[in-house]
């Protein structure tokens, strides 16, 4: 991901998420040591994921693919990526959180063997004030 992506990364992020990033964060995401990628098809954005790691553990910050082309295996395709990256850094377990009422993502983690470990009460808020919880999810990754 480059500044030059960020105008259509956050057409997704707003037409994908309950509560978006703003552009700032992407901005923070992208001078910070953050591994910020995009998967494009000719030239164009589709999908993009953020995430940080710290000593062996990788923390999975954003997944999101465009609505238009969901269903398509791009999320596979962003997990592909986000283990090889894991790998590539020797992270050995591999952190999410997922909103409660996010059952699509929920169900492609669960396909790619992360595990539910905890439950965070209240942890997103939504566009219309109240609060929903979080699951955090866990992969170990095979050595």
């Amino acid at each position: 991901m480059m500044d030059a992506d960020l105008s259509t990364v956050l057409q997704i992020e707003q037409s994908a998420q309950v509560s978006p990033w703003s552009r700032l964060s992407f901005e923070e995401a992208l001078t910070s040591d953050y591994l910020c990628r995009v998967l494009c098809c000719e030239q164009q954005v589709l999908a993009y994921h953020i995430c940080s790691s710290v000593l062996d553990e990788l923390q999975i910050l954003n997944v999101v693919v465009a609505p238009s082309v969901q269903g398509l295996g791009l999320g596979h395709r962003l997990l592909q990526d986000v283990l090889e990256l894991a790998a590539a850094r020797d992270c050995n377990k591999l952190f999410l959180e997922v909103r409660l009422s996010n059952l699509k993502a929920q169900n492609l983690y669960r396909q790619w063997q992360f595990e539910q470990i905890a439950v965070r009460k209240q942890y997103y808020s939504t566009p219309n004030g109240t609060r929903e919880d979080a699951l955090v999810f866990l992969r170990q990754r095979d050595n």
